[in-house]
């Protein structure tokens, strides 16, 4: 069964939800354009359902993902990690060690685009910088960015079907 696929991110893009530019390391999209990785694990975040385009880290970094999630869950690293879909528990408990609280982010969509280099972003933005945890797009002075991305044609789609057990 072929997936349609849309013709611009602008088609899946919904004005009544945040939008954020959110950074991720680059070796887990794979994972995430595959389904195999459907919660994000975050020390502290945003608390509402959202969309993001993503720009992923590393030597050949840049935008690539625009994903939709359900609002975050907020808890335990051992409730969190009890939801059943993690990773790897290692890592995820390493990586909340000094923190009792967390959130675990449910990817529910996932797009892909065809890659927007930093230098791209710098020479068409001005002073592009990427966030280390998120920024929001909607606000005035990023309306420029975010509508130059919903216009990038989609290339790929994931749709994740994941509830809390």
């Amino acid at each position: 069964m072929a997936i349609s696929l849309p013709a611009t991110i602008k088609q899946v893009w919904r004005p009544d939800l945040p939008t954020l530019l959110l950074s991720l390391h680059a070796d887990i999209a794979p994972s995430i354009l595959s389904g195999n990785k459907i919660i994000e694990y975050r020390r502290r975040f945003f608390k509402d359902k959202f969309q993001a385009f993503v720009y992923l880290t590393g030597k050949n970094g840049g935008l690539e993902l625009f994903i939709q999630c359900a609002q975050p869950l907020v808890g335990s690293v051992q409730a969190l990690t009890a939801l059943g879909v993690v990773d790897n528990q290692e890592i995820v408990q390493k990586y909340f060690a000094t923190k009792n609280v967390g959130y675990a982010i449910p990817i529910l969509e996932v797009y892909q685009f065809p890659r927007i280099a930093l230098t791209q972003l710098r020479n068409q933005f001005g002073k592009f910088t990427v966030p280390r945890s998120y920024l929001f797009l909607d606000k005035y002075d990023k309306l420029k960015i975010r509508n130059f991305l919903l216009q990038q044609p989609c290339n790929a789609k994931q749709i994740n079907h994941w509830t809390v057990n």
